[in-house]
C-alpha cells in the first residue's frame, strides 16, 4: 500500500516513518506542506492508496487539503486519516465533512493507529475491486447488474452525506457529552425492492443521489452528517433534534423530491417516497454499542417499512423500534 503522509512536523515525520515501517508498510511518502501534499498527489503517477493529514499546518490546513483532494478524480474515495492534536468536536465535524476516513488524535498510541491504518488498508482494497468491476458510471449504465440493493454504495456530491465506514468512525469519535446531545434519524425510500427491480445500475445510483439529496436539503438541525447504509436506507446523526422539527420532516422532504423531479433515464417520471423514523438518543459511547445501535436500526426500519404502500407522507409516520443496548 502506498502512502502519502503530511504534516508541518519533521518529528512526526520521523515518528510516522519508524511505526509504519513497524506495521509492515514500507512504501510511503512525506510533505512538509499542504501545498506540497496537493502538489505530490497531482505529480504522482502511479497514485496513492490511503493519505495521512495534520489538521494544523500554515497557509493551508489539513481540512482544505482534504477537500482539495477529493475534488481529484482519482482521490474521491482514497482513505483520508486526519492525526492531530485538535479532539474538539468542531475540528472532528469539519474533518469529516471534508472528506475525512478517520480521525486519530495526537499523541496517537501505535496500537490505535496500526488498527486505522489495517482499516485503511482493508477499505483501499475494497475501492481497488469496485473500480476494477467498472470505471466509470457510464459503463455501468451499459453493464449487467453489479450493484446489489444491499451495498452501502457511496452517495457522491451531496454536502453532508459521507461513506458508510467514515460515518462509522465519525461516531466512535465523538465523546459522552457530543452523544448526549445527538440522536440517531434513519430514512428509507419506500418500495425500494420494487424500484431497484425497474432501474439499472445507472439508474439506481441517480435515484438515491436524488434521495439523499432531497433528505439534505430538507434537514433543518444545525449540525448532522448522513450515510447510506444499503437497501435504500440512510442513517443520520443531528445535533438539536426536536419534536416539532420531526414532525415537519417528511412533508419537507416530499417537497424537496417534488423539486428534484427524479427520473429514469429514458426520462420518465420516478414516483419516490421517503419514511422517516422516530429520532433516537444516542447516550452511551462504546464501539460495539454504536455498530450494534446502528445494526439494529437499519434492521427495524426496514422491517417497519416492509408492507408500507408507496406514497407522498403528508403527515409524519415514524416505524416504531429502539436501539439494542441503549
Amino acid at each position: 500500500m502506498r502512502i502519502l503522509a503530511v504534516d508541518d512536523d519533521p518529528i512526526i515525520l520521523e515518528i510516522l516513518s519508524e511505526v509504519l515501517s513497524s506495521f509492515g508498510y514500507d512504501d510511503f511518502t512525506f510533505a512538509g506542506s499542504g501545498y506540497e501534499g496537493l502538489e505530490t498527489l497531482k505529480n504522482d503517477k502511479q497514485g496513492f492508496d490511503a493519505l495521512l493529514y495534520d489538521i494544523q499546518m500554515p497557509d493551508m490546513d489539513g481540512i482544505t487539503l482534504t477537500k482539495l483532494t477529493r475534488k481529484i478524480h482519482r482521490y474521491k474515495d482514497v482513505p483520508i486519516l486526519m492525526l492531530t492534536a485538535m479532539a474538539d468536536k468542531a475540528y472532528i465535524d469539519r474533518a469529516f465533512r471534508a472528506g475525512a476516513t478517520d480521525y486519530v488524535t495526537k499523541p496517537f498510541e501505535t496500537q490505535e493507529l496500526r488498527s486505522r491504518m489495517d482499516l485503511a488498508s482493508r477499505l483501499a482494497q475494497g475501492q481497488k475491486r469496485l473500480d476494477a468491476r467498472a470505471n466509470s458510471l457510464r459503463d455501468i449504465a451499459q453493464q449487467e447488474r453489479q450493484i446489489a440493493l444491499e451495498d452501502p454504495h457511496s452517495i457522491q456530491d451531496v454536502d453532508c452525506v459521507i461513506p458508510l465506514p467514515a460515518f462509522n468512525n465519525y461516531l466512535k469519535q465523538l465523546g459522552r457529552g457530543s452523544l448526549f446531545s445527538s440522536s440517531l434519524i434513519t430514512f428509507k425510500i419506500e418500495n425500494i425492492e420494487r424500484l431497484n427491480g425497474s432501474m439499472t445500475d445507472f439508474e439506481y445510483i441517480c435515484a438515491l443521489t436524488d434521495a439523499a439529496d432531497a433528505i439534505a436539503a430538507a434537514i433543518p438541525f444545525r449540525q448532522f452528517l448522513m450515510t447510506h447504509g444499503g437497501n435504500g436506507t440512510f442513517l443520520c446523526v443531528a445535533d438539536g433534534v426536536n419534536r416539532e422539527l420531526i414532525e415537519a420532516l417528511p412533508s419537507d422532504i416530499a417537497h424537496a423530491v417534488e423539486e428534484i423531479d427524479p427520473c429514469y433515464g429514458d426520462g420518465r417520471p420516478l414516483v419516490m417516497s421517503i419514511l422517516v423514523s422516530e429520532p433516537v438518543a444516542l447516550r452511551f459511547r462504546g464501539r460495539d454499542a454504536i455498530d450494534r445501535a446502528l445494526s439494529t436500526a437499519v434492521s427495524r426500519v426496514e422491517h417497519e417499512s416492509a408492507d408500507v404502500p408507496a406514497h407522498i407522507p403528508t403527515k409524519p409516520k415514524f416505524p416504531s423500534f429502539r436501539l439494542g443496548g441503549l
